[in-house]
């Protein structure tokens, strides 16, 4: 059997263990150290994948804009101002009373309409496409069909503040099926002459590619989706409101690192705890607290879905995310593996890899970094005695060498270190987004191909990839539109950012076209 690091894969790990068993003369393993060595494996295979895509596209502009830490700081200040604005409107709503009979509970009649929008996919039959998007943003917008990873932002964007009335360009994420290219929208003020603006517009030449504006029509590729009635059900009721209540914690935070008055002020509110709130107070709190992530922070709790900004996210979600009903007296229908790839993909927005976590995901360790560039300044001389080869100082032991570095000789670990091990980790974090992790070939048949979720892709305890399919990139980056805290525990839970790896009967196929047009 070839060796897996061989493969320009992640193999999964019944593979692995299957390859590890023709090694060491057949010694038998027991399971817990097949398992230490497959996620040593792991980790070291996906930094290696990582680390190719990073060095290939590190200096490519919207690789650098979204992940660089200098000028990720500035693009996440520019959102954090857009979030303070829906923050403001949202609470101007709250308190005009707007919200006070929100419910994401579905109603017969809008489960009935979902099944024929479902028959009839024609965008003239979806439900509510007359109170989706707002419709005057939508026409003081154009949209821009491909922007190419070779035009930087900066460069457009003082095209467009030519324009009268220009208020912001936002991006979608770079397809990948596409080369990176994106979609783009360009929102101007209110009362701006947009034939006059898309008549301007016309000529703008960039690097030999010229840009085509067209106006934007509604983005959403459906009008209402609808989670299985399980989502109804009291156990999930509580618990989707623990983690959101964390969710909405954890957006904030980031968003806005050094809070005003005015800032959480959805969660300034009294509330019960546990199970000792009523399940219709906690209906109630739960279906606010999403509205609050979908209007504030362009994320979709039960999509597990999240956007940099509101015209991409309509692209993305549906204009309404309900719940099925629970009929009375009656269990919730099978809901495969719903519910824990959900968890899953919310997991790794609400608690974004941090620290050893990150370590095992691909990411990089600064103070192993640190350690592997110190190790290349000290020599041991015998048992005891150790060199610092900067100055030829002898110390007792590693440890006070490293010490001793680090005070005397701080100019040993270059400045750019801490700058490029953060640059790397953004990336890590999203990289399921981005990097096929399989070539498309096959491997050796050893009955590699798991029985556990993920449509038959994943290795039962494992849930590491083979390859990649189309299936699997990030949801919504094939279609054409207009306008668990902590460690997994051993390797148990696969990485959920990178497919979509349920029975979503509501959600367009991959590669269809959105109805937005």
């Amino acid at each position: 059997m070839p060796d897996p690091q061989s493969f320009e894969q992640v193999v999964p790990f019944k593979y692995f263990a299957e390859w590890l068993k023709t090694q060491d003369g057949g010694r038998r393993l027991e399971q817990d150290e097949i398992r230490e060595r497959y996620e040593e494996y792991r980790r070291k295979a996906l930094q290696r994948l990582y680390t190719q895509f990073f060095n290939a596209h590190k200096d490519d502009d919207w690789f650098s804009e979204r992940f660089d830490p200098v000028r990720r700081k500035e693009y996440t200040a520019e959102l954090s101002g857009r979030k303070a604005e829906n923050l403001k409107q949202f609470m101007a709503d709250l308190e005009a009373g707007k919200l006070d009979n929100h419910t994401l509970t579905a109603t017969t009649e809008q489960v009935m309409q979902h099944e024929v929008n479902r028959r009839d996919q024609s965008s003239s039959s979806r439900l509510g496409d007359d109170s989706g998007e707002d419709d005057n943003a939508v026409a003081h917008t154009l949209f821009i069909r491909t922007m190419p990873p070779s035009v930087p932002r900066s460069t457009l964007e003082e095209e467009l503040k030519k324009q009268p009335g220009f208020k912001y360009l936002a991006l979608s994420e770079p397809r990948q099926d596409k080369q990176y290219h994106r979609f783009g929208w360009v929102r101007f003020e209110d009362g701006t002459d947009m034939e006059k603006v898309q008549s301007n517009l016309g000529n703008v030449n960039i690097d030999q590619f010229q840009f085509h504006f067209s106006p934007h029509s509604k983005s959403s590729s459906a009008g209402m989706r609808l989670a299985p009635d399980v989502s109804s059900s009291e156990e999930r009721i509580r618990m989707d409101l623990k983690l959101v209540r964390e969710a909405v914690k954890s957006l904030d935070e980031r968003a806005d690192p050094e809070p005003t008055e005015e800032s959480g002020a959805i969660e300034e509110e009294p509330k019960d705890e546990g199970p000792h709130i009523s399940l219709d107070a906690a209906r109630r709190e739960l279906d606010l607290l999403l509205e609050y992530l979908r209007r504030v922070h362009y994320y979709c709790y039960y999509c597990g879905h999240t956007a940099d900004n509101a015209e991409d996210f309509a692209r993305r979600c549906a204009r309404v995310h309900l719940r099925r009903a629970l009929p009375p007296n009656r269990s919730p229908q099978p809901s495969g593996n719903w519910i824990r790839n959900l968890d899953n993909r919310n997991d790794v927005i609400i608690y974004p890899l941090e620290g050893e976590r990150l370590y095992k995901e691909g990411g990089k360790s600064l103070e192993r970094e640190i350690d592997n560039v110190l190790d290349t300044h000290i020599k041991q001389l015998d048992e005891g005695r150790y060199r610092c080869l900067l100055c030829t100082k002898l110390f007792k032991g590693d440890a006070f060498v490293r010490k001793h570095i680090r005070n005397k000789h701080p100019e040993a670990v270059p400045d750019t270190l801490v700058h490029e091990i953060s640059f790397f980790n953004n990336f890590v974090r999203e990289a399921p987004h981005f990097v096929q992790l399989g070539t498309g070939g096959t491997l050796p048949s050893v009955g590699v191909m798991g029985h556990g979720g993920g449509g038959g892709m994943r290795d039962n305890g494992a849930g590491y990839m083979p390859q990649m399919m189309p299936m699997m990139m990030n949801p919504g980056m094939m279609a054409a539109p207009n306008g668990g805290r902590g460690p997994s525990g051993g390797g148990a839970r696969s990485d959920p950012r990178a497919v979509r790896s349920y029975v979503d009967l509501d959600a367009p196929a991959e590669g269809e076209a959105d109805f937005g047009f």
